[in-house]
């Protein structure tokens, strides 16, 4: 995960194919179809026609496959793996998706637009880690940034 090739390093072009086939699987297949469907409603997903516990099923399944491929990332980034060693991106990862535009309770949201968010928060903590700010101080503008974007996102969606 570390290594090079020219100026790019795997991670960068595993992100980029990853971001293709989940674009296309989410706007091109009727998997992807009826995964959104279902973030609209299980009862309006049921009455289309769409097998509700078979897509959640799938759905789960798919979720852990890529935690799992996470993992292995993050195993190859630090050498060893470590039971909590992805706890500090479980508050991240929501904030993503939500500064992304995906409303938690469903029914809007787009893969682009939670990528946006990830490139927004994620040049916040290159930004922040650059600073010579204690540890506590950037974790708290951080949250700030993410409470502020997440407000100003409601009152536009209002």
């Amino acid at each position: 995960m570390t290594s090079r090739t020219e100026f790019v390093t795997p991670v960068v072009v595993f992100v980029l194919l990853f971001v293709v086939a989940a674009v296309i699987l989410h706007r091109r297949t009727p998997f992807g179809r009826r995964i959104y469907a279902l973030g609209n409603g299980e009862r309006v997903a049921a009455l289309s026609g769409i097998a509700v516990n078979r897509t959640t099923l799938l759905v789960y399944m798919l979720s852990g496959f890529c935690s799992a491929l996470v993992g292995s990332m993050l195993t190859g980034f630090s050498g060893q793996a470590s039971l909590g060693m992805g706890d500090e991106y479980l508050l991240p990862s929501v904030a993503v998706v939500v500064l992304g535009g995906t409303l938690i309770t469903g029914g809007r949201g787009t893969f682009l637009g939670m990528v946006g968010g990830v490139l927004l928060l994620t040049a916040l903590q290159i930004l922040l880690a650059g600073a010579t700010l204690p540890y506590a101080t950037r974790v708290i503008i951080f949250g700030l940034v993410v409470l502020a974007a997440m407000v100003a996102l409601r009152e536009r969606n209002n």
